[in-house]
């Protein structure tokens, strides 16, 4: 099993997760971040650098494959020739489990569609629907 680590621009976040979807991969952590490059503190003509606004996206998948399919999607989604256009790496991750099933490793990575289960409809109550004490 593998986490899937990225950081990119903000604005390929809808396309990515789109992608990842497509390929049911779901599961992801998106956080918002702040970060600079490889340019380290200072630019070359000695200006201070700023902090540009990225997201970062993580996802644990269960082998190889799926690891390469995530990445792919990532890239193909994010690449282009400027500067400031991300990074992505990977790690091996030791185990997982689904807390609400108890689910553990590649059990608790596999989708609702993987297992053709459908989702069942969550019945919702209010206040008007409860009595108060």
């Amino acid at each position: 099993m593998f986490l899937v680590v990225a950081v990119f621009n903000e604005y390929n976040l809808k396309d990515v997760l789109g992608d990842l979807f497509t390929n049911h991969i779901e599961g992801v952590t998106v956080s918002n971040v702040v970060g600079k490059g490889s340019y380290g503190v200072k630019e070359a003509d000695d200006q201070s650098v700023d902090l540009f606004d990225k997201v970062k996206l993580e996802i644990v998948v269960s082998n190889s494959k799926t690891r390469a399919v995530a990445m792919e999607c990532i890239r193909a989604n994010c690449q282009d020739l400027g500067r400031g256009a991300g990074k992505m790496w990977w790690l091996n991750v030791g185990g997982v489990e689904r807390i609400r099933t108890g689910e553990q490793d590649e059990d608790a990575l596999t989708t609702q569609i993987d297992k053709k289960i459908k989702n069942i409809p969550m019945q919702n109550t209010t206040h008007i629907d409860t009595p108060c004490s």
